[in-house]
């Protein structure tokens, strides 16, 4: 807390001082990074969305004063992107080939000003830049029920190559419309947040209505969220079910499921999971100082 009656010298002086001591700590915690990367040998992933999560979750619970908690949540995915630059090569494909459209100001509020954009003409064709890992991680738009070929499809067949949702974008901001926001896809392992949603791909031998789909996830204990189902209309009874929780591959539930369908899932695949995005109001844009005042 600043002191009464000192001069703007002295102020200046002070935020130049803290300025120096921010830049000191940048340039330590990029050595840490560096060494980290050599730790790794070169292998394991670069990609660790759910300690992103956490790292962002953290400092807006301890965040106090005026600073607004957009700028801080900027800020810092500004330093996890170059973080992660350092350890290897880093590009973001998506489907657009102008890359200052929606999609791209997603990708550069998330990834970051020094992450390189890939623009793909096709939805199928930012998947196969990550299978083929021409691209670290994609953005693609949230599933829509009119979507005739809908691009999740490509990950009916899971192998190793194919990539997983690994998080919903934006991370933190206020509540924006479905077009406005994006998953993110990589070649990267799942973990949990603390506060997660879960993707699953069904295939079912024959039509199903959504509400009977909802019923059979409810006995096997999987709660869907929300308009959290997609459909297929391109010939296969496909479903991509948004449901709550962190979901992997051996969860009982997913057993469950296999138990009491009589057969009718031909596939019943987990596909990514994702941090819960937070939600921000419209007084962290004021910061707290500034929300007391005006209350």
């Amino acid at each position: 807390m600043a002191e009464p009656g000192r001069s703007l010298i002295d102020l200046r002086d002070d935020i130049d001082r803290i300025d120096a001591a921010i830049h000191d700590q940048l340039m330590q915690r990029a050595a840490l990074v560096e060494e980290i990367a050599r730790a790794k040998g070169g292998s394991g992933a670069i990609l660790r969305p759910g300690r992103e999560a956490k790292i962002i979750r953290r400092l807006m619970a301890r965040h106090r004063g005026s600073f607004p908690k957009p700028a801080l949540a900027r800020i810092w995915r500004e330093i996890i992107s170059a973080s992660i630059s350092l350890q290897g090569p880093f590009t973001v494909a998506l489907c657009e080939t102008d890359l200052e459209g929606p999609l791209g100001a997603l990708a550069r509020a998330h990834f970051g000003t020094v992450a390189p954009l890939s623009g793909q003409r096709t939805e199928g064709a930012v998947v196969q830049a990550v299978m083929e890992g021409r691209a670290t991680a994609a953005l693609l738009p949230l599933p829509g029920g009119s979507d005739g070929e809908p691009w999740w499809r490509f990950l009916a067949h899971p192998q190793e190559s194919t990539p997983r949702v690994i998080a919903r974008l934006p991370f933190f901001g206020p509540a924006l419309s479905p077009d406005r926001e994006a998953l993110v896809l990589a070649q990267a392992p799942q973990e949990a947040s603390g506060d997660d949603c879960s993707l699953l791909l069904l295939e079912t031998g024959e039509e199903l209505s959504r509400a009977a789909l909802s019923k059979r996830l409810d006995q096997a204990g999987l709660r869907r969220r929300p308009q959290g189902i997609w459909d297929d209309t391109a010939g296969r009874h496909l479903h991509l079910v948004e449901v709550e929780g962190f979901v992997e591959a051996g969860d009982p539930r997913l057993r469950r499921l296999a138990l009491a369908d009589d057969g009718l899932f031909l596939q019943r695949h987990v596909v990514g999971a994702f941090a819960q995005p937070l939600q921000a109001s419209p007084g962290d844009a004021q910061g707290e100082d500034e929300r007391e005042e005006t209350a």
